[in-house]
């Protein structure tokens, strides 16, 4: 017997348990605690030998940050000042969110732009936690593997609308998590975030 792990949330389908095997369900079953489809589950394969990585040997190449990228490191670090009830800092961080946000040019893009830099995205999250590993930085490892998710399920949501059109999103709501950015679409948001499990409350409408 298999199991099988959903990529975004962590939900595991095992086939020892369930009525039906993972391979059997429909192509339209989605994860019962995300909505993620069947696609993005990967099958739990027990590691029998842990590849060695040597990063020493690899050249770190420092990059300029684009102004967008300064202005949501701010943003996320205004709400980490949010949790932490530093009032003063929250506010400095969101005045800084927005100086860089006027600086950057108004690039709206077309679909396939948006879901090659979501691809990009998701690439650099390897690199970045290569060198989490690295340096052992459990705070940087969270912070990625919950950017990398939520990336996930944005990739999952841009190519059924590319497969859907406007039919996808009409007649209900889309939702998306105030910490981490994962993103719902249903008219309820889940109880709990799937990826930081705030509760509800912080899963906010967008129109």
């Amino acid at each position: 017997m298999k199991k099988y792990q959903c990529t975004i949330c962590g939900y595991i389908y095992d086939d020892s348990k369930e009525k039906v095997k993972f391979e059997d369900l429909p192509d339209d079953w989605t994860c019962p605690i995300c909505g993620a489809p069947k696609s993005v589950f990967e099958e739990i394969k027990e590691e029998t030998e842990k590849e060695s990585k040597s990063l020493e040997e690899t050249e770190e190449k420092l990059t300029e940050l684009s102004n967008s990228e300064i202005a949501y490191i701010c943003s996320n670090l205004a709400k980490a000042c949010e949790k932490q009830y530093l009032e003063e800092e929250k506010n400095l961080f969101q005045e800084l969110y927005t100086h860089y946000i006027s600086k950057e040019e108004n690039q709206n893009g077309n679909l396939t732009d948006i879901q090659n830099n979501v691809k990009n995205d998701t690439e650099e999250f390897k690199k970045a936690m290569d060198i989490a590993d690295k340096y052992q930085d459990r705070g940087a490892k969270r912070v990625i593997n919950w950017a990398s998710k939520a990336t996930n399920m944005m990739n999952v949501i841009l190519n059924n609308y590319d497969e859907k059109g406007i039919d996808y999103i009409k007649n209900t709501k889309i939702w998306v998590c105030d910490i981490c950015g994962f993103i719902y679409i249903g008219d309820i948001p889940p109880k709990t975030c799937p990826i930081c499990k705030v509760p509800s409350f912080k899963i906010l409408e967008v129109k």
